[in-house]
């Protein structure tokens, strides 16, 4: 059975689309946790967060930005959750990747901290996170560096005569 957002896209499934260009579609969800709740795909079929390439994550998270500022100014959304689950274990409802945009107000009755929550969370010990850090902390990639070629190292080339100067600079030390 072919995947229900991959036939959305090439229309085979109407939705009600607030934005489409030539990486993403964004649609309203039918059944919405609030009112302008949207989701944002890849128009090409990728499963889940672990697949989607680079750019086109960093294009959708930049869409749910505009989505979430039209939200609040049309809607009157006093705040937004940005929401993605990858795989099963995550509770991921359809196989390809999806990003909720869910509009929220003060006491609009939903409730990410409810009961359900904290008895869920254990508190993890000082030693627990110290630990974690060192299995998964990232190193910070400068920007320069990634759109770059790796540069060879260059040593100077020296003549003969600075070679000899060299060395008896080295044995007068």
């Amino acid at each position: 059975m072919e995947c229900i957002f991959c036939q959305i896209v090439q229309k085979k499934i109407p939705a009600f689309v607030i934005y489409e260009d030539e990486k993403c579609l964004a649609f309203l969800d039918i059944n919405p946790l609030a009112i302008g709740h949207t989701l944002i795909i890849p128009k090409r079929h990728v499963e889940n967060i672990f697949d989607i390439e680079k750019e086109v994550l960093e294009h959708i998270i930049s869409v749910a930005k505009m989505i979430g500022e039209k939200v609040r100014e049309k809607l009157a959304a006093e705040g937004v959750n940005i929401f993605q689950a990858s795989g099963t274990a995550a509770e991921q409802s359809i196989p390809h990747f999806h990003l909720h945009v869910i509009p929220r107000k003060t006491n609009d009755g939903l409730n990410i901290n409810d009961e359900w929550w904290r008895t869920k969370v254990k508190k993890a010990s000082k030693e627990e996170l110290e630990e974690i850090v060192k299995l998964i902390k990232l190193e910070e990639v400068k920007q320069e560096e990634v759109k770059q070629e790796p540069k060879e190292e260059q040593k100077p080339k020296r003549t003969e005569e600075e070679i000899k100067h060299i060395r008896r600079m080295i044995e007068i030390a």
